[in-house]
């Protein structure tokens, strides 16, 4: 049984194969529905309500009380920022809203703009208080935007409460980051596809076996537009609030916790393989970076290790 929604600004759907009675299928769904909803109204940048919108609205005032999912989310985003030196950024939000991708109203933005928006963008200025849960923009105009990190742990998160319920085989796909629990029915891992970010949804690149893993990928097809023949897209650089030049077309990066892959993506993405690889390795992830020149370049579990890509023509890189 399947359900899908609309959730943390993309499509979501949950697959359950374990063989349970329609009626408990029915009823788990519609709670990690119940789950992935709450989650978007406290974290979303997008909705006046929510926690984080009200973080922005606080900036250079005062700090705002959260909840322990945001305070926790928050220092985990702060984690990744620090140990990419900003290639993901927390405070991103005001680079996002200048650009408005996905916007009717979307344009190009000037370069005055953007150096406008880098000077919002720091994320030393967001100060965390884990003993009175609070947490604080310096400045006026500042903002958070949890859209690289949000996903990846509402997908581990009703991950959790499937396995809590019994559920033994399922796929989770929430925009792109991929949940797997289980095996397929013979025993064998699922081939979770690696899309090709130049085609239509659907042409692949490559696969890799995953068993309950997560697979999350960050590329230029999820937003984007093209002005004079040229591709803008939503995966920022926050250090300049332009798109960043890193030679890169997606990066997909596999392991078992979809929240840090997720931000990791996202990070390995601006740096490009140079620079990424080694951070990877670090953090003992492994990732795969498809180039503008055709090239992929990935860490060695996706070479020869548990995450082995085959590439679309039968070939292993």
């Amino acid at each position: 049984m399947e359900t899908a929604f609309y959730a943390f600004g993309t499509f979501n759907s949950i697959q359950i194969d374990t063989p349970l009675p329609d009626s408990r299928q029915r009823d788990i769904l519609a709670r990690c529905f119940g789950m992935a909803s709450g989650l978007d109204d406290l974290l979303s940048a997008f909705k006046p309500g929510s926690e984080i919108s009200a973080i922005a609205q606080n900036a250079g005032v005062r700090p705002v009380k959260v909840s322990d999912v945001t305070l926790a989310l928050l220092e985990r985003a702060l984690y990744f920022s620090r140990v990419s030196f900003g290639a993901f950024d927390v405070t991103v939000r005001p680079a996002l809203k200048l650009w408005k991708f996905g916007d009717p109203a979307q344009r190009l933005p000037s370069d005055d703009e953007c150096r406008r928006a880098a000077d919002l963008v720091n994320y030393r200025d967001l100060v965390l208080d884990s003993q009175n849960r609070t947490a604080y923009l310096k400045r006026r105009g500042q903002g958070i935007d949890l859209g690289g990190i949000a996903k990846g742990y509402a997908a581990d998160l009703i991950a959790g409460e499937l396995r809590n319920e019994g559920v033994a085989c399922a796929l989770l796909n929430f925009g792109g980051t991929i949940c797997t629990i289980g095996t397929k029915q013979d025993g064998s891992p699922r081939r979770i596809g690696i899309q090709n970010p130049l085609e239509q949804r659907g042409r692949i690149v490559g696969s890799i076996p995953l068993a309950d893993g997560a697979l999350v990928t960050s590329a230029v097809n999820e937003r984007s537009f093209i002005k004079d023949g040229v591709r803008f897209h939503h995966l920022l650089d926050p250090r300049t609030c332009f798109p960043a030049r890193s030679g890169v077309l997606s990066v997909s990066a596999a392991g078992t916790c979809a929240e840090d892959l997720d931000a990791l993506t996202t990070a390995l993405f601006v740096l490009g393989p140079e620079r990424g690889i080694p951070l990877a390795d670090r953090l003992h992830t492994d990732a795969l970076f498809l180039m503008e020149g055709g090239d992929m370049l990935g860490t060695e579990g996706f070479a020869t290790g548990r995450y082995q890509f085959t590439a679309k023509t039968g070939t292993a890189i």
